[in-house]
């Protein structure tokens, strides 16, 4: 068992989770049809601006780093519970799948589910103050756009960790709304929720979305 400073300093490789985090149903429908818009949002939250690696960088992924022995189950129901006063076993998904992400700073073979939110427990949602300064659920499109753009971002700074296939072009116009829940109320909701094409993700959280879109297109 190595201690996870040593896992960080030498960048060896470990175990981790990434969950969707969705309203009201899973993601089952076919992506690109005509029921695009019948896709569930996803949950996405802001990192606190106290983080230690990438302080207020946003994140469409719960994520979280196995204890030596722990169960990638038992993760996930840790993380959504410290995170976001979730966790309820019933509405976890099984193992999704899994990825590999590898940059010059982590190295973590990455175990993803889904998490079906329901409209009980979205009243419920409380952020952990350490870790979250900001959250709402999110349209899929407004996700894909958003994302879109934080990795032209990355690359056009010479500072993406990944590859990535060829993204298109969206329309400066084409605006997007993002739903509100019932997470706690901030003066900047409105602000942050319209500002979403300036939104820069975590690098290691779009290299799980990478593998996430390649998943999703293939496998439903």
């Amino acid at each position: 068992i190595v201690p996870r400073p040593l896992v960080h300093s030498y960048n060896l490789l470990h175990r981790g989770i990434g969950v969707v985090v969705t309203r009201g149903k899973p993601m089952t429908l076919p992506p690109n049809s005509q029921q695009q818009e019948k896709l569930p949002a996803f949950y996405t939250h802001r990192r606190t601006s106290t983080k230690r690696i990438f302080p207020s960088l946003y994140d469409m992924f719960v994520g979280g780093v196995s204890a030596a022995k722990e169960d990638s189950t038992c993760t996930v129901l840790r993380e959504l519970q410290e995170e976001l006063n979730l966790g309820n076993p019933s509405h976890l998904s099984s193992a999704l799948f899994e990825c590999t992400v590898c940059t010059s700073y982590n190295r973590c073979h990455v175990t993803v589910f889904g998490y079906t939110c329901s409209p009980e427990e979205e009243s419920q949602i409380q952020w952990q103050k350490e870790e979250v300064a900001w959250g709402e659920f999110v349209p899929y499109d407004i996700i894909e756009r958003a994302a879109s753009y934080s990795i032209q971002r990355f690359q056009q700074s010479n500072t993406w960790p990944g590859t990535y296939p060829e993204y298109k072009e969206y329309d400066n116009h084409d605006d997007g709304v993002v739903e509100h829940t019932n997470a706690p109320e901030n003066n900047n909701d409105k602000e942050e929720e319209e500002d979403w094409k300036h939104w820069d993700f975590v690098p290691d959280g779009l290299l799980v979305w990478n593998a996430w879109v390649q998943w999703y297109h293939t496998k439903l």
